[in-house]
């Protein structure tokens, strides 16, 4: 081993390519980590959001079956007795029943003309005008 060996000097190419790959591998690692914790933050917040969902359907179905004990005829019943309202439910010849349109209206409706042609066949096919000529 020789004592008196020279000391070469770094070249500046081969120190700006090391920090530039540092450089690029620390950015890397930054990014990585923003990603994860993105990633978790959004798993906690669809985990909050499902609780809160399910707890919502759950009130929502006890509500439901809350209505629909109170609309029930012998709940309402039992109300009328409690605070002597003296009411009766309606006969038959009092109630008027309204049925929905099914599809068979809507394609009547789709080739019905439209209100302004309806005039015009009504009162002619010329439209006529107050404007002198």
């Amino acid at each position: 081993m020789k004592r008196n060996r020279k000391r070469e000097q770094l070249r500046f190419g081969t120190v700006t390519k090391s920090l530039a790959v540092c450089i690029c591998i620390a950015i890397s690692g930054l990014g990585y980590v923003w990603q994860k914790n993105t990633i978790y933050r959004l798993g906690d917040d669809i985990k909050k959001r499902e609780t809160a969902l399910s707890s919502a359907q759950k009130r929502n179905l006890m509500l439901a079956a809350q209505m629909a004990h109170l609309e029930s005829p012998a709940q309402l019943e039992a109300e009328c007795q409690q605070y002597n309202l003296s009411l009766v439910a309606p006969k038959e010849n009092q109630v008027v029943r309204l049925y929905e349109p099914g599809p068979e209206w809507d394609m009547q409706m789709a080739n019905a003309p439209l209100p302004a042609q309806t005039q015009q066949q009504a009162f002619g096919s010329q439209p006529k005008t107050l404007a002198k000529r």
